[in-house]
């Protein structure tokens, strides 16, 4: 089944800084993620490494999910190398809350699964998530990640996920 909105990727860039943003200003949406809305600081230091992220290999970093008929950020979806020659790619998505539960998490993460399974240096894809967030485990497991670890990451609860190419 697929989304209810139509939408597309577009990489980050510069300018789209307001829109990323909209997320890590977010309570609700950073829940999960670090814990707590990021203040100015931190969020401009996450969108530059995000940025970067962009210049490694083509294909590969952050996106601006953006609906097809009105051009609306939805909100953040990644597939980051670490480094051009890695085998493994971590997956990840933020969106905004008036898009939760339209199926566009799942949509964006099957969309980005056939990305890395069409590309053959790449071995598995991970993903590292809050283990009390029952709606991204759930796209997860639906996909055919397994959990290979729970516990701490970075000082918060943590769980790293992972899916054989």
């Amino acid at each position: 089944m697929g989304s209810s909105i139509a939408f597309s990727f577009v990489p980050f860039r510069e300018e789209d800084y307001t829109d990323y943003r909209s997320l890590t200003s977010s309570p609700r949406v950073m829940e999960m993620i670090s814990g707590r809305a990021l203040n100015e600081n931190e969020s401009r230091a996450r969108f530059e490494r995000a940025l970067q992220q962009n210049q490694i290999a083509p294909g590969f970093g952050n996106f601006k999910i953006i609906s097809d008929t009105d051009n609306a950020f939805i909100g953040l979806a990644k597939l980051v190398l670490a480094q051009e020659e890695d085998r493994e790619v971590e997956i990840g998505f933020m969106l905004r809350e008036p898009y939760w539960g339209k199926g566009i998490a799942s949509e964006a993460t099957r969309r980005l699964i056939d990305f890395a399974r069409s590309k053959p240096q790449l071995l598995s894809v991970k993903a590292i998530l809050d283990p009390l967030n029952k709606a991204s485990r759930k796209i997860l497991v639906a996909e055919g990640f397994v959990s290979e670890f729970v516990g701490e990451i970075d000082g918060l609860p943590g769980e790293v996920m992972n899916l054989v190419l």
